[in-house]
């Protein structure tokens, strides 16, 4: 898989494998699961002090409509970049506009994010060597987990100055 920017301020991913297309029109749909944990990981409390009760209901009132909205509109603007990804000789291609590359990385952490809570990874497991089978579920995740953080790391150093 290669990583490039055209001098049109467009980025793009060409040879993609096909089990690595899959893992990647994934991300819209990681951040969405149903789970508490998820939920607790995406939108923790503001505190845990019995005495903060007020802070707590602002923040439920307030701050994570804006969030589940910011979140929610990073995964719809990736979603949109995805549908772009077309079949080649060598796999697959996409190109996005370089002004989506925020929502991609919001979107790429939420899915990252939600991978780690659900799998339940420890820190450990994370910076691990990763397996050379994929064997189950959790070998899978972690095979997303790489590839989504090197997508990210790409995005990184496109959009540093």
């Amino acid at each position: 898989m290669e990583f490039y920017e055209t001098t049109e301020g467009r980025l793009g991913l060409r040879d993609i494998p096909p089990v690595l297309a899959d893992l990647l029109r994934q991300i819209p749909h990681s951040g969405d699961r149903d789970s508490d944990e998820v939920e607790e990981r995406f939108f923790p409390s503001p505190s845990h002090d019995p005495d903060e009760e007020g802070l707590r209901d602002d923040w439920r009132a307030h701050v994570e409509p804006e969030l589940h909205g910011a979140f929610q509109s990073a995964r719809l603007v990736v979603e949109a970049d995805l549908r772009g990804m077309k079949e080649e000789d060598d796999g697959f291609a996409m190109e996005f506009s370089k002004g989506h590359a925020e929502a991609w990385l919001n979107a790429l952490n939420q899915a990252r994010l939600a991978l780690v809570t659900q799998h339940r990874f420890s820190e450990d497991q994370l910076a691990g060597p990763r397996p050379d089978r994929i064997r189950n579920e959790r070998d899978l995740a972690l095979l997303q987990l790489t590839l989504y953080e090197y997508v990210q790391h790409w995005l990184v150093e496109v959009l540093e100055p």
